[in-house]
Formats: C-alpha cells, structure tokens, sequence
C-alpha cells in the first residue's frame, strides 16, 4: 500500500512539473514562416522540409539560433538561445517492417506519391547507418522537422562524450530548456530514453524517457502531411503515402533528468537508447548548457598542392563543442567535399574520428589547376572550411632522406633536401603517437640551392620510449611541406631541467619551470617531505606562504634545487 502511494505521488509530481513546463507553440521557416499552437492550431499542414525557428515553453518564446531575424521581422518577442541536433552518425539498419523513414510528402517531388528507385529520394540498397542517422541531423544545426525516423529498433545505446566544460552549472534549474525531442508520428508510451552517466558508466542523476501520449502534458503543436519510406528506399503500402501526423514537443531543463549542483561535475556522457516504438525528427541540446560537439575544427593542414599528387602534410580534423574545446569522441564520421576551386578531391573522403576526436585524411589529392579550399563536414556539426591550397608546379624542395639515432644522451635527426626554392626553415616536431604533434625546435634553411643539402639537430630531451619526429619545411611565401614521419626509440630516461626563476623566494610564490611534467617535492633541510605536486611543462607557480623561512629543497626526477625562503 505504501508502495503505492508513493508511485501515486511521483506520478502526480510529474504531472505537476510537466503542466507547468509545457511546449504549446512552434515557429519554423515552412514557406518562409509558419506558426502553430496547440489552442490554434495552424490549418496549412507542412509537407516538405523546415527548420524549427522558435517554441513557447512555459508561457515563454525562446528562439533556437536557426533564424533569429526572421523572428524579430515577424513581431515575435523571444528570447534568444542556440540548440543544435544530437549528431547521431550512425543508427540500425534493419528493424522489421514498421522501421520507416519519415518524409515531408513533397520531399520527393512527388505528389500524392512515392519514388520506388532504390537510390531516391536516399540510397537505399543498401542503406548506412550514416544515411538513416541523417534524417535526423538534416537541416540548419540539424533541426529539420520535415525528416525523421520511425520506430528505430529497441535496444540501440548511442553514447556521446561531453568536452573538458562537460554540464553548465547555470543552466541547472534555470528553467530555460536544455534538452529537446520532436515526435513527428504516433505518440508511444514505450519511449526512447535519454540519461547522463560519470566515467564508469553508471546513471548521474535519473533516465528520462520519452513518452508524449498525454495530450494534456504534450499538446499536438501542428500536423504535417508525411510518406512513411522503407529503409531500402520503397513503399508500397498507400497508408503510408500522404498521410497526416501530429507535431509534438517536449522540452527538459537539466533538473529534470536529476542533474544537480551536487553531481553535475559527475557527467561525461549522454546516452541514448532506442525503444523501438518512438518517432523522433531530432533531439537537440541547448550549446552553451551541455558541452557535446558542436563543429569542426582543423588542427593540421598543408598550403600548397599539386595535381594528382597525395596533400602533404596530412589534414587533421578535430570536434570541438561551443568553447572550442576538444571533445574526445570516437567513430564519428566526417566527410570532406571540394568548397571552391575548379577540381576534384580524392582518395579516401570520409574517415572516422580516434579516441581523441581527430579524423585523419592521409591520402587526399586534388586536381584542377588554381586555388581551392575543401569542407569537411559531420551530421548537425558546423562544418570547417580549409585555408587556401594554392596550385604550385614546384615544391619548395625535395626531400631526398630523413632518419634518427638514439646518441644515448640525446637523438640525433639528419634529413637531406635537394632543389631548394626560397625556403625559409624548418620546424622540428614530436609525437608521441604520430598524431598529436608539438614543434620542439627551429633550423634556418639555405633559402636557395640546386645540390643536395644536409642538415642535423639534436633532440636534447627525447621521451623514454617512442619517439615520432616530422619535419615542417616553412618557404618565404608562407607555403609548407612535410617530411615523412620516423620512429626512435630511446632507452633512458630524459634528465628533466628545472628553473627557479626566483630564488630566494619573496612572498610566498615558488616560480619555476619544467622541461617536461614532472612531480615535484619540497624537503625541509632537516630532511622531512613537506610538500608532493604533480605539475605540467612550463611555468607553474606554488604557494609556500603557510612556511617558515629558511633552507629548503627542491627535488624534481633526479634533480634537486637549494631554495631560500624568505
């Protein structure tokens, strides 16, 4: 009996928050401008592709950041926010036959009717996971209403890495929504679910799911004129041709899926699992409130090109959320395209991002014959756009050898170029993976020479272990190539050089700087351990104002420095 009420009383608590909470009217860009609300519901039905521009929550207009102009020129009061799709990339591709995707009815071209080719309106046999997961990212930041999926297989989890900012502490309770879901079929109380979960996996906070049955809580906003495809791209049922569904929103604050001032620090992933009875056009979060990613960024690129010949060095392209922080999810997939310029791109154009968010483009080529820049793009994220690669016949030079040697006290590098063409310098770099590189020295070049050159450098601070060396060739006319990449393995440890950059110490303020990150300890001259800190490469700075002056020592690796504390 208790149970029971217990159960009675969360229901009506949820129907409390809810008939408080609800999504009663949308805006998006059908035709130019359409509005629909659940007490007025709008008598054109939409039935091809548009953008939600706008919705009331809770008595209050909030803008999605799709079209903020066309709001402000349409007299509507809003206040301003940005929301973008989850960027799904990948979904089931089979489920049964009651597994559609959703279209506006003239999304096809067809009216009052269906294209029944295999490849259109989407390629459909076979069909990816890529391609069924796009109609749910479609659209300005994703947020077409038009496109959708219908009852996605049940038990499909698909996780997404927040960035370092991970849950917005502000945005908790603040009553602005940070979480949308747009239905764009039937209602189902066997809904999709969505939660937060910490680095082991385990729930912060509670599992929301997703079910919009009650039209109290969840007011039809619109209907719209759908076909209801096959995923192989087909259908013959006229039940699912032209057929009138409802539009419903919900819209969740954080607070509503349990995320507290007490456990928000907790989150590293969002999850989502399907149910297989939900229909959703997109689900969305509000940017500056939940770090996932939100664009590309380009971490690594080369200037120059020539036809047909494989782009030196490599691109890198990385996700980033709305701080610019790097968001360390695997497997998502981005695609580059030609932006401008009169060629073609080829090789491999769609690779997949590693443990840390960088997708890899070793192989790409261009022809045509003058400057162009290339677009990768991914799902709902903002795409990035190349600098310029600018068409040359010549390289700066040629690369005739490059190889490394563990000297024991050092690794020495010797490269040989022939050909050289204004060159300007060359910067070394390291990686411990051959992926993430940091430039760790400078060499002047010849600047001109038609013999073969050779140069030498020493890396005075290699790392134990593997060491990948590249070198960057800069020329006068800022254009770049890149050597290829080596492998050195070094046995010793590296002795770490350590600066007290103020000694004695006045203040209170040990400053010093490493030469790589290293954990440090302060010793009393008696000999008593007062004081273990981890610290990165560089500058760091330490208080010590809560200590006696006198004599002490600093210990980093197998370095230790005499301090006057004063």
């Amino acid at each position: 009996m208790k149970k029971l009420v217990l159960i009675c009383w969360i229901l009506l608590l949820q129907l409390a928050v809810f008939s408080q909470a609800r999504v009663t009217r949308i805006i998006t860009d059908y035709n130019g401008y359409f509005s629909s609300q659940s007490n007025n519901i709008n008598s054109i039905l939409p039935d091809n592709s548009h953008n939600l521009l706008g919705f009331t929550y809770n008595g209050t207009t909030y803008s999605t950041g799709v079209d903020d102009s066309k709001l402000t020129s349409n007299g509507v009061s809003f206040v301003p926010q940005t929301f973008r799709a989850i960027p799904l990339n990948n979904v089931p591709v089979s489920g049964g036959g009651s597994y559609f995707v959703g279209l506006g009815q003239l999304y096809d071209g067809i009216n009052n009717g269906v294209n029944n080719s295999s490849s259109q309106p989407f390629q459909g046999s076979p069909v990816s996971a890529s391609t069924l997961a796009s109609f749910l990212t479609d659209g300005i930041n994703g947020l077409n209403i038009g496109t959708g999926l219908a009852n996605i297989p049940a038990g499909s989890v698909l996780q997404f890495n927040l960035g370092a900012s991970g849950i917005s502490a502000s945005a908790i309770g603040d009553g602005i929504p940070d979480i949308l879901f747009v239905q764009i079929a039937d209602p189902s109380s066997i809904g999709d679910r969505l939660k937060f979960v910490n680095s082991s996996g385990a729930t912060v906070g509670t599992e929301f799911t997703f079910n919009l049955t009650s039209n109290t809580l969840f007011p039809r906003l619109a209907n719209w004129r759908a076909d209801f495809y096959n995923v192989n791209s087909t259908q013959n049922s006229t039940s699912f041709i032209n057929t009138i569904r409802p539009i419903v929103m919900l819209a969740l604050d954080l607070s509503q899926l349990g995320i507290t001032a007490t456990n928000y620090t907790q989150v590293t992933q969002l999850v989502y699992t399907t149910s297989g009875q939900s229909d959703p056009a997109f689900v969305a979060f509000n940017e500056p409130s939940v770090n996932l990613p939100t664009r590309l960024g380009i971490s690594a690129q080369p200037t120059i090109y020539q036809t047909n010949q494989v782009l030196n060095p490599a691109f890198q392209v990385r996700l980033l959320n709305s701080f610019n922080q790097p968001v360390l999810q695997p497997n998502v997939a981005i695609t580059v395209t030609v932006e401008s310029g009169n060629g073609q791109v080829a090789g491999t154009l769609t690779q997949v991002t590693d443990a840390n968010g960088i997708a890899f483009f070793h192989d790409l080529s261009l022809n045509g014959n003058n400057t162009h820049t290339l677009r990768f793009s991914s799902s709902s994220l903002s795409p990035a756009i190349s600098d310029p690669l600018i068409y040359s016949t010549l390289l700066p030079l040629n690369w005739q050898s490059f190889s490394g040697q563990d000297k024991g006290d050092f690794i020495q590098l010797n490269w040989s170029t022939s050909q050289e063409q204004q060159t300007f310098d060359f910067v070394i770099e390291r990686s411990t993976n051959s992926q993430q590189w940091q430039a760790i020295g400078q060499l002047p070049a010849a600047g001109s020479a038609q013999v073969v050159r050779q140069y030498t450098w020493n890396d005075q601070q290699p790392l134990k272990g593997t060491n990948f060396y590249r070198i960057v060739q800069r020329d006068l006319n800022g254009r770049q190539t890149t050597s290829k990449t080596i492998k050195v393995q070094y046995h010793r440890e590296a002795a770490i050089l350590v600066r007290v950059l103020s000694n004695p110490v006045i203040g209170g303020q040990l400053q010093l700087e490493l030469s790589m990150p290293t954990t440090i300890q302060l010793i009393t001259s008696g000999g008593a351990l007062i004081l273990t800190k981890p610290l990165p490469a560089g500058r760091s700075s330490i208080s010590l104002d809560h200590q006696a002056a006198g004599i002490y020592y600093l210990k980093a690796g197998k370095k230790i420095v005499p301090l006057v504390l004063q």
